[in-house]
């Protein structure tokens, strides 16, 4: 039997869903509250037009608002509708990373008629259901066509005109549970493991793809089930917003849809927070007008360290793990033993080295160890300064799309799909 768990803040407790101040269909999604815009294709029950009854409010970042709906036309039930929050010249790259990720899911991971696909790999993506972004109307056919157009540096996003609907957004499936990144203190040594198998599961299956996910860490992932009694869970990762192909060419592809996280902050605290980077993107000009480092060959690479970040945090905690990363860099003698989550000293040595010595995902799996009965986790051999927690978020990277969780005090934690299991008694 699994146990799907309810959306938890840092104390505990459950938090609570916000509910739409107005009722659909007229509530503004845009960061200026003088701007209302319909919801798209919101219900109206008095008329009965529209196909979205939207619920509540999931989440919600610079670029787009995530709702809670009800199909009410269709046989969806209940879905993630993610809306784009501004229209503009300006913002239709934003648009077209939305129609990206959408297409990686639709034509990509979640098409059983694409030779590559497979169900049990797939299981381990949130899915994208449909794509309402106005680009597959352009006059390009064929998604990999119409990419390669969009996402070529030629391509000029403020010189060039691009017709969009006035909403653009995309309905995903609604994903249970909580984020990986929440869970982590109250889970054991083997669901870590299991965490980490699964994890180099999903990038196997993204580098079948020649797939870069380029956000892969907690706060992007949910347990969405605990079997009780076994140790064992099940992961589910979300947010495709950066997603781009590891194709030759796009190391340095200068077009603004392609690039990402090019603003980390102006002082080393807040460029810290993007840990999960590799070396070679972070050290890289942290300016939109320097030289573009998108990643280093080979493709599996950036995924590669990523994870290696992961399980520092799996291992350590995401405050501890962050204060010793550059350590390890400098000091690669003192790499952490984690095989007390399975993973050997010299495995997640070689997923934090440089972009040519990180394992691919299938040896990630296969040197994955059993767990020893007694085992206790190394502490480590690194000083650890006082912890000084930041109290604003960095600013994002020029095609990030993720949302923040409301209710949030983490800069850090963002999702796009969270339904809390409601309460079997009320609260007092």
């Amino acid at each position: 039997v699994f146990h799907h768990f309810p959306l938890r803040g840092h104390d505990g407790v459950m938090a609570e869903e916000e509910e739409l101040p107005i009722p659909a269909p007229l509530f503004s999604v845009t960061a200026n509250d003088k701007e209302k815009i319909p919801l798209p294709d919101a219900h109206d029950p008095v008329t009965g037009t529209g196909r979205w009854l939207y619920e509540g409010r999931l989440g919600e970042g610079g670029l787009a608002t995530v709702f809670r709906a009800w199909d009410c036309k269709g046989n969806l039930g209940k879905v993630a509708v993610k809306v784009l929050k501004r229209h503009s010249k300006a913002h239709a790259r934003h648009a077209f990373a939305m129609h990206r990720e959408s297409q990686w899911s639709l034509e990509r991971l979640h098409n059983p008629e694409n030779p590559r696909y497979s169900e049990q790999h797939a299981s381990l993506f949130a899915r994208y259901l449909e794509d309402h972004t106005g680009f597959a109307d352009l006059g390009i056919e064929d998604f990999e066509e119409r990419r390669k157009f969009y996402e070529s540096p030629d391509f000029n996003w403020y010189k060039q005109r691009v017709e969009l609907p006035n909403k653009p957004y995309v309905v995903m499936e609604l994903v249970k549970g909580e984020t990986l990144q929440n869970a982590m203190p109250s889970m054991s040594a083997s669901e870590k493991r299991e965490v980490i198998l699964q994890c180099a599961t999903a990038l196997e299956y993204l580098e079948r793809f020649g797939l870069i996910h380029r956000d892969f860490r907690g706060c992007n992932m949910h347990l969405i089930a605990r079997e009780k009694g076994e140790d064992r869970c099940q992961l589910k990762i979300l947010d495709l917003g950066v997603m781009i192909s590891a194709e030759a060419g796009m190391e340095q592809n200068c077009n603004m849809a392609v690039q990402a996280f090019r603003r980390r902050g102006d002082t080393e605290e807040k460029r810290k927070r993007y840990d999960w980077l590799p070396w070679e993107v972070r050290n890289a000009c942290d300016d939109l007008q320097g030289p573009v480092h998108n990643f280093d060959p080979p493709g599996h690479a950036f995924d590669a360290f990523s994870l290696g970040v992961l399980i520092l945090h799996l291992l350590l905690g995401k405050t501890k793990a962050r204060l010793i990363l550059d350590s390890l860099k400098d000091h690669p003698e003192k790499m952490l033993d984690a095989s007390s989550i399975g993973v050997p000293k010299h495995l997640l040595g070689c997923l934090l080295a440089e972009a040519s010595k990180r394992p691919r995902p299938h040896e990630v799996f296969s040197q994955t160890t059993p767990l020893r009965p007694t085992s206790v986790p190394e502490v480590s051999p690194i000083q650890v300064p006082t912890v000084i927690v930041p109290s604003r978020s960095p600013s994002r990277g020029v095609s990030h799309t993720t949302t923040k969780i409301e209710g949030s005090d983490d800069e850090d934690v963002e999702l796009i799909i969270v339904e809390p299991k409601e309460p079997k008694e009320p609260k007092e």
